[in-house]
């Protein structure tokens, strides 16, 4: 009986460690991803919609989401002549650097530091570094989510676009290359492209992902 009882206890080992062998042959991924991150305009789950945010003359604000900019269902906001413009970074590591993401922000119409502000959480002023283009640091790359805050500061109307990548370079996703946010000696940053556009010949054609901010 203790032989067969031995002869058990030897098997259920001997299988135990053979499955924690083949469980550690699958590692970590591909070592050239291992410091590569994401980021993107925080939405719903309906990760195909168009967001838009909405400043009236008088300091009212609302927000909707729909298949375009010009359809959906408003919602009130509680915050009075200013609205929040999310962005979420995507990563599953915590790293000895702090990784630094770039929003273009554009209008026709609009000036910055003169029709609207830009803020961080914090209530720190988000300052252009060139041409429109500013950057969010996520520390030790942890992933999360932050607020740039707009705030109306004339009469004046009209849109202010926020991108994710520079809206001067043309988007392919058969090129990994054109959804580089931000690229460094230590780490990658890629876009989430979540917007498209639906065109008879060629189908869905995926566009630069952003969000837009309207003054009425």
């Amino acid at each position: 009986m203790k032989k067969i009882i031995y002869g058990l206890l030897t098997a259920i080992i001997l299988t135990s460690v053979s499955s924690c062998e083949k469980d550690n042959i699958w590692g970590d991924g591909l070592p050239e991803y291992e410091h590569v991150y994401y980021v993107g305009f925080y939405k719903s789950i309906k990760f195909d919609y168009y967001v838009t945010f909405e400043i009236a003359a008088n300091g009212a604000t609302q927000w909707r989401e729909g298949s375009s900019t010009t359809n959906g269902t408003w919602e009130a906001l509680d915050e009075n002549n200013a609205v929040n413009v999310p962005l979420e970074f995507h990563s599953e590591r915590v790293r000895s650097y702090d990784a630094v993401s770039k929003l273009w922000v554009s209008s026709a119409t609009l000036v910055a530091g003169t029709d609207y502000s830009l803020s961080l959480e914090d209530g720190s002023s988000l300052t252009s570094e060139s041409a429109g283009v500013y950057s969010l640091t996520w520390k030790q790359a942890k992933k999360g989510i932050q607020k740039v805050k707009v705030k109306r500061l004339t009469a004046n109307t009209g849109d202010i676009k926020f991108y994710t990548l520079d809206p001067s370079k043309p988007v392919n996703s058969n090129d990994l290359t054109t959804l580089v946010n931000n690229k460094t000696s230590e780490y990658e940053i890629d876009a989430l492209s979540a917007d498209f556009a639906v065109n008879a010949t060629a189908g869905y054609a995926v566009t630069n992902s952003k969000m837009l901010v309207s003054f009425k």
